[in-house]
């Protein structure tokens, strides 16, 4: 099964893929904070990459690794860090955004984008207007209370609609989306391959193949066009994250070394 694209939401996400670590969960942890980018830093700093979902929490409520001043606020960061990335080997998007990052931390922000992308409706629905945005135009909240407000009519009160107008703004400038802090201004982001392999990698869990996935929504999130990245594929694949073929008008793609059996096993059973 493969993902398809909608007005309101550019990423339609199957059942299957809540194994990987999607969401479909109706709302997400954008209504409380943004991309948490400076404790996700933290936290990657504290925890080794081999911790468990348990690991995480610990570190987080009685390590306090985040610096937090308080213990209630200690497990709002945990709750909220939670629903962003999953927090948890287990899934796939998370254990090769710990991969990913520790290859090329300098790559993180657009890491992250893309694996809170695959689990906040909220987040995902915004992208349909930055994406619709021209570079040096001029992004007003009020526009993103709008547009928010049309694709989830009625969900949220006025306070709560200018909260989460807020905070995603504030994660499309941590990503290089927009720039500004009292006016928001439309910016183009900088792929690296690293951002571009991963961005390809979820699109692969949801089965986009070939031409499909490399002009796909997660190749514009990160801001690539399908030359760049192929580019970026390939030094990908030097680096042993995927396996790629390009030629003859055919791109085949194939992260399955990055997968664990049993997600090979889902991948394929939802063809």
């Amino acid at each position: 099964m493969s993902a398809s694209l909608e007005d309101a939401s550019p990423l339609a996400i199957p059942p299957h893929a809540t194994g990987f670590g999607f969401s479909l969960r109706r709302s997400g942890g954008h209504l409380s904070r943004s991309m948490m980018l400076p404790e996700l830093r933290l936290l990657f700093a504290a925890v080794p990459a081999t911790a468990g979902r348990a690991d995480y929490r610990t570190a987080i409520l009685e390590g306090n690794v985040l610096g937090k001043r308080t213990f209630s606020s200690r497990q709002k960061s945990e709750k909220h860090l939670y629903e962003l990335y999953g927090l948890a080997p287990a899934l796939a998007l998370f254990r090769l955004l710990r991969r990913f990052a520790a290859e090329a931390p300098d790559s993180l922000p657009l890491l992250a984008l893309t694996c809170v992308f695959c689990r906040d409706p909220q987040l995902r629905a915004s992208f349909t207007l930055i994406e619709a945005l021209k570079p040096g135009e001029v992004l007003l909240r009020a526009r993103t209370e709008a547009h928010l407000e049309s694709v989830f009519p009625e969900r949220f009160s006025p306070i709560m609609l200018a909260g989460l107008a807020t905070r995603v703004s504030v994660t499309w400038a941590a990503t290089g989306h927009l720039k500004g802090r009292a006016t928001r201004i439309r910016t183009l982001p900088i792929p690296t391959p690293a951002a571009s392999t991963y961005a390809m990698f979820a699109g692969y869990l949801l089965g986009l193949r070939g031409d499909c996935l490399v002009s796909s929504v997660f190749a514009r999130l990160v801001g690539a066009d399908p030359a760049l990245i192929l580019s970026h594929l390939a030094l990908g694949s030097q680096r042993g994250w995927l396996r790629l073929r390009h030629g003859g008008g055919v791109i085949e793609i194939d992260f399955s070394a990055l997968l664990l059996p049993a997600e090979e096993a889902i991948l394929n059973g939802s063809r």
